[in-house]
C-alpha cells in the first residue's frame, strides 16, 4: 500500500518552504480507501481535535511537523487526539514558525498511533525546510543546494536470503531494492562545492551515511543536525563546520553538509554503511501491530551496506535548481534564551526502553515495547488515558538519562522541542549542537551496565505549553507501545514551587 502526499499542481511531496515569522495555512484531504477487511468500524466525530482512538483507525491520519517548537494544539502540532476520517474529510493546519525558529532542514509525516509506521513506510513524508541558514553559516551562502529525502519500504522481493535487508530504500523516489540494489544518480559539475541536505524519512530504518570517491572515504563538513546550526547551542556561533568521515543518522535524523565534488570521471557514490542493530534476529511476525506470519520470515533489523546514489561528474552536467542566497536577506538571528549547557537542571529523571513477548512461544506473538520512569511500573502507551506520563512547568530545564535495557537499539524522540547531549555511556561530551532524535544503543545482555544517553531537556519555550509525546522514532516500536506524553504547565514561581512542597533550583 502506497500513502502519497499531492499537492493541488500534483507535485509529490512538496518539499515546504518557510521563514522564520511565516504562518502556514495547510488543508490536508484524507482520500484514503482501504478494503472493508482492513478497517474497523468508527463513526466520526464532528471535531477531529478530540476523536482519541474513537478515529484512530487505519485510515484515518494527521500531521507531525517534526522538529518545530509550535503549540501542540488542534490545528497545529497536536497529534495524540488529532484524527481526520477518510472518504475526502479536510482537515486545516494553522500556525506561525516562531521568529526564533533555527534555520535548517525539518519534516512531515502522520502520527496516527498504531498506524504510523505503515502510512510513512508507504511514503507519507516531506521535507520543510525553514529558510535562512545561510545567516548561521555564510561559507555555505551561494552554494546549490540539493534536498536527498531516504524513506524504506517494505521489501518487494520474496527471494529467500538470509543477507537480504529488513526493509528496501528510495532516494527522492528513486528505488534502490533487493537483490540488485541499483542506485540512483546524481549528475554534478567536476568538483563543484554543494550543500546537500539529508532526510532520514524512513520508518523502522538507521543510515550510516558516506560518501566515497574510488571507494575512498571523503569529509563531509556538516553545517546543521536535526534542523540547528552547527554551533546554535553555545550561543549562536557563527560559520561553524564540523568535518566527518560519515553521518549516522537515527530514523528521523536530519544532517546538512558542504560537499565537495568529485573530479570528472571519478567513480563515486554516496553509500549506506552497515548498521548493528541488535545481537539477536526478530522477525516481521514479532513486531507487527497486527501479527501475521510472513511466508519468507527475514530479520526485519537487518540493516546491510548498500550503495544508495552514483554521483556522475562531467562539465555539461545539468545546473541544480536551488542555490542559496549569495547574501543574508536579514540580520543573523541571536538566540535569545541562555545555552542550555550553562542552566542549572530543575530536576533530573532517568526512563528506560525495554521489551517483552508476552508468549515467547507463540510464533506470532507480538513483542510490546515500552519507555518507562524510573520506579514506575512499564506500560505500554495507552491512547485512552488522559493522564500524562510526566508532567513539568514552562520555563523547567530537566536532565534526562536514558537507558536501553533491551538488546536492539532506540531512537529516542521528543515532540516540540530539542535537547543537548551531555554523556554517552557515562563519559561527558561537549557538543555545540541540538538534537531532537538520538540513538540510544542496544544492551548486549550481560553487561553490569546499560548503554545510557544524558540529555538536557529544554522547556522553556513559551509556545510549547500543553501536552505532546516522546517515543522511540523506530514507529514499529512507538505504535507497538514504546511511546508517553509530558504535559508542559504554564509557568510557576520559584514560592509557587515551595508552597506545593518542591524544593528545586528554579532554571532561568
Amino acid at each position: 500500500m502506497r500513502y502519497c502526499y499531492v499537492a493541488e499542481d500534483g507535485n509529490q511531496s512538496p518539499t515546504l518552504r518557510l521563514s522564520p515569522g511565516d504562518l502556514l495555512v495547510l488543508t490536508l484531504k484524507n482520500d484514503i480507501s482501504l478494503p472493508a477487511t482492513a478497517m474497523k468500524h468508527v463513526v466520526p466525530p464532528s471535531n477531529s481535535c478530540s476523536s482519541g482512538m474513537d478515529l484512530m483507525s487505519a485510515s484515518s491520519t494527521n500531521l507531525h511537523f517534526h522538529g518545530l517548537a509550535i503549540p501542540p494544539k488542534c490545528h497545529a502540532d497536536e497529534t495524540i487526539t488529532t484524527a481526520i476520517p477518510s472518504a475526502g474529510s479536510t482537515f486545516e493546519y494553522r500556525f506561525q514558525v516562531p521568529s526564533d525558529t533555527p534555520p535548517g532542514l525539518y519534516w512531515y509525516h502522520p502520527h496516527v498511533h498504531g498506524f504510523s509506521e505503515e502510512q510513512v513506510l508507504g511514503g507519507a513524508s516531506g521535507a520543510l525546510i525553514v529558510e535562512g541558514i545561510e545567516r548561521a553559516n555564510k561559507l555555505i551562502a551561494g552554494l546549490s543546494e540539493r534536498i536527498l529525502v531516504i524513506r524504506d519500504q517494505r521489501l518487494s522481493s520474496s527471494k529467500s536470503d538470509p543477507n537480504r535487508p529488513g526493509k528496501d530504500l528510495s532516494v527522492n523516489f528513486a528505488p534502490v531494492v533487493f537483490p540488485d540494489f541499483k542506485p540512483a544518480v546524481i549528475r554534478m559539475h567536476p568538483t563543484e562545492r554543494e550543500f546537500w541536505r539529508v532526510l532520514n524519512a524512513s520508518a523502522d530504518t538507521y543510515l550510516d551515511i558516506k560518501v566515497v570517491f574510488n571507494d575512498a572515504p571523503q569529509f563531509l563538513g556538516v553545517v546543521a543536525l536535526d534542523g540547528v546550526p552547527i554551533g546554535y547551542a553555545d550561543g549562536g556561533s557563527r560559520n561553524r563546520i564540523l568535518w566527518e568521515s560519515h553521518v549516522f543518522l537515527s530514523p528521523a535524523g536530519r544532517a546538512e553538509f558542504v560537499l565537495n565534488g568529485p573530479p570528472a570521471g571519478m567513480k563515486a557514490a554516496l553509500m549506506a554503511q552497515a548498521v548493528e542493530t541488535g545481537p539477536t534476529n526478530d522477525s516481521d511476525s514479532r513486531h507487527a501491530t497486527v501479527p501475521a506470519k510472513p511466508q519468507n520470515p527475514v530479520d526485519d533489523d537487518n540493516t546491510p551496506s548498500r550503495t544508495l546514489v552514483n554521483i556522475v561528474s562531467y562539465v555539461s552536467a545539468p545546473e541544480v535548481v536551488t542555490k542559496l542566497p549569495m547574501q543574508p536577506t536579514v540580520q543573523p538571528d541571536t538566540p535569545s534564551a541562555r545555552p542550555l549547557s550553562t542552566i542549572t537542571p530543575t530536576r533530573q529523571r532517568k526512563l528506560y526502553f525495554s521489551e517483552k513477548v508476552p508468549d515467547p512461544g507463540g510464533p506470532n506473538s507480538p513483542t510490546v515495547f515500552y519507555i518507562t520512569e524510573d520506579g514506575k511500573i512499564p506500560t505500554a502507551y495507552d491512547p485512552f488515558s488522559t493522564t500524562p506520563n510526566i508532567v513539568v512547568h514552562q520555563g523547567d530545564v530537566e536532565d534526562w538519562l536514558i537507558e536501553n535495557r533491551s538488546q536492539e537499539t532506540h531512537a529516542f524522540h521528543i515532540h516540540q522541542t530539542h535537547f543537548l547531549v551531555l554523556e554517552r555511556h557515562g563519559v561527558p561530551v561537549h557538543e555545540s549542537y541540538l538534537r531532537d532524535t538520538i540513538n540510544v544503543p542496544y544492551w548486549d545482555g550481560f553487561s553490569p551496565q546499560y548503554p545510557s544517553i544524558k540529555l538536557r531537556m529544554d522547556f522553556r519555550d513559551k509556545n510549547i505549553v500543553g501536552t505532546f509525546p516522546y517515543h522511540c522514532h523506530i514507529l514499529q516500536h512507538e505504535d507497538g507501545g514504546m511511546m508517553g506524553t509530558i504535559r508542559v504547565e504554564p509557568a510557576i514561581t520559584a514560592s509557587d514551587r515551595t508552597t506545593h512542597g518542591v524544593q528545586v533550583k528554579q532554571a532561568k
